[in-house]
């Protein structure tokens, strides 16, 4: 053999090796599973429990494992007569006979209560039903109260937050439950768990009675509300795992300083648009019923029958609407998918983070996140290498693993899955609103890489007023489509040359049209982005049935 040669074969050879050692370098663990948790909060509506249920064993029955973890709240376990039963800790806001916001002691429950003995022996029923064939019960503490909120400090001049001389925001209200309130929040919790047979004056069918009571590993904060005094708090009680947080899609879960492992919902990146959505259904609510009113003004208007027969209207709030047209729940349901699908994709075909969706019993939107739920659940569930189980499932493998691989998981040194070209999603855009305030303008501009898109169009939305706009809203304009003296939100939408919205920004004119009118420069939907919702169950937003 010549020289050359030789040396061309130890070429080839010294590339082999390298190739190896590169795929060995960058393929240290076995793939994981692609866990999937499907988890709703509430526990109220026993329909949902019953359809919950049989759906899964449906799904059972065609070789396809699809289990959900229920996030209850006992003040479904209480009737009227015995509410007296739980003593609510913590602060809230609320208005004298002045008008003026005071601080009081919470009261009742924030979603209501079970509506008699046999309402509540059924969802006893339904809870031990569905723990017996392999879903999870854990905690959404007791009355659903936000225990995260702060009010910041207005200045009667400037209506911003007043900040010290360091630069520091100073706050008038500080609601957020110390530790004693989370214990206390506890402490009531299974106080109610552990005697709702002799509270309710019925006797269990089975003993132990509740069959999940000492299996009970996980706890989500209601509105996802939380302050430094839980933490302490969760061990103490044997809660294992926490979802009350946020976190990018591709995060696997750590354990907090506590020995707590954090399985965040996500804030998932808009495909074809600027926005992050996190992956509940009341935060897709919010937004949705934004644009659905700004499109179809009319659906205030829409009636329907209560149980009593008699008409009412449809939609309490414009907040989150109960009832929308077949088209805009069409448009509701094809946008979360969208938005799901792309989440799942992203990880299935990348790092293999856990995805996690978060839903009520609630059928907002006419039902279109409920339906999108087990849509979605019917789409993924039954993909090679899908695990659709219990967050405890998910908890038990992470601690069968050694740190070093769930690390590995975390940085995808793994072998991947090659991804089709047709899951993938339109890229996530780089484009945010600014608002300046100027007199009686408020000025209007586009920042980021993608703000030259051709064919954007900009538009406000004032109560049922909407107009296109070109860089300015005028003041005066809000004046005439808002009622004096009042607070009035301007929402900004920027819509692509498809007439899809692609970003929006809320701002709030204080006091409009009076001598104190101002405008508040903060876009507050930055809160729903950050799933922290402290009116997701304000008194005339009739949430008490259904959550």
């Amino acid at each position: 053999m010549s020289k050359r040669s030789l040396i061309a074969k130890g070429l080839v050879t010294l590339s082999l090796f390298t190739q190896h050692f590169a795929w060995a370098q960058s393929h240290k663990v076995e793939r994981p599973p692609q866990f999937v948790l499907f988890a709703f909060d509430g526990s109220y509506n026993n329909d949902v429990w019953q359809y919950s249920r049989d759906y899964s064993q449906m799904r059972k029955d065609r070789g396809v494992d699809t289990r959900f973890t229920f996030f209850i709240n006992p003040v479904y376990l209480l009737s009227p007569e015995n509410k007296t039963t739980y003593n609510p800790p913590g602060m809230r806001l609320t208005r004298d006979s002045k008008n003026n916001v005071v601080a009081t002691r919470n009261r009742g429950s924030a979603i209501g209560w079970g509506d008699d003995r046999e309402d509540i022996s059924q969802r006893i029923d339904q809870m031990n039903d569905a723990y017996r064939e392999g879903h999870e019960i854990g905690s959404h503490a007791v009355g659903h109260f936000d225990a995260g909120y702060k009010e910041c400090e207005m200045s009667s001049v400037t209506r911003k937050c007043v900040r010290d001389s360091g630069g520091n925001i100073k706050w008038k209200w500080d609601l957020r439950w110390s530790e004693a309130d989370w214990k206390s929040e506890f402490q009531q919790f299974y106080y109610i768990v552990d005697n709702v047979f002799s509270l309710n004056k019925i006797r269990p069918k089975e003993q132990p009675g509740l069959l999940f009571r000492n299996h009970m590993n996980g706890f989500r904060a209601p509105v996802l509300g939380v302050s430094d005094g839980l933490w302490p708090n969760l061990p103490k009680f044997g809660i294992r795992y926490d979802t009350s947080k946020l976190n990018m899609p591709n995060y696997w879960p750590e354990k907090n300083e506590y020995g707590t492992w954090n399985f965040p919902l996500a804030e998932v990146p808009e495909p074809g648009g600027s926005r992050r959505w996190i992956s509940m259904d009341y935060n897709y609510c919010v937004r949705d019923s934004a644009r659905v009113l700004k499109e179809e003004p009319q659906t205030m208007q829409m009636m329907t029958t209560d149980r009593h027969g008699q008409t009412v209207k449809a939609n309490k709030a414009r907040d989150c609407l109960n009832t929308v047209s077949t088209a805009q729940k069409a448009k509701v349901k094809a946008n979360m998918l969208e938005i799901y699908r792309s989440y799942f994709n992203t990880n299935y075909y990348g790092n293999r983070a856990p995805v996690h969706i978060g839903h009520h019993f609630s059928k907002w939107m006419g039902g279109a996140y409920y339906e999108t739920f087990f849509e979605f659940a019917n789409e993924v569930c039954s993909k090679p290498e899908v695990k659709c189980v219990t967050y405890s499932e998910l908890m038990n493998f992470l601690e069968s693993k050694k740190a070093s691989d769930i690390a590995a998981f975390k940085k995808g040194e793994f072998a991947k899955l090659p991804r089709p070209k047709s899951t993938t999603s339109p890229r996530h855009l780089d484009l945010a609103i600014q608002m300046t305030p100027d007199q009686d303008l408020m000025k209007i501009s586009l920042t980021g890489r993608d703000a030259k898109l051709k064919g954007l169009k900009q538009f406000v939305t004032v109560g049922d007023t909407t107009q296109e706009i070109n860089g300015t809203v005028d003041l005066r304009d809000v004046r005439q489509w808002s009622e004096a003296g009042q607070d009035a939100l301007v929402r900004i939408s920027i819509e692509n040359r498809a007439n899809k919205e692609i970003a929006t920004a809320t701002y709030k004119v204080k006091a409009i049209g009076t001598d104190i009118e101002s405008v508040d420069a903060e876009n507050i939907e930055t809160r729903w982005e950050q799933g922290h919702l402290p009116e997701a169950h304000a008194d005339e937003m009739d949430f008490t049935k259904g959550h």
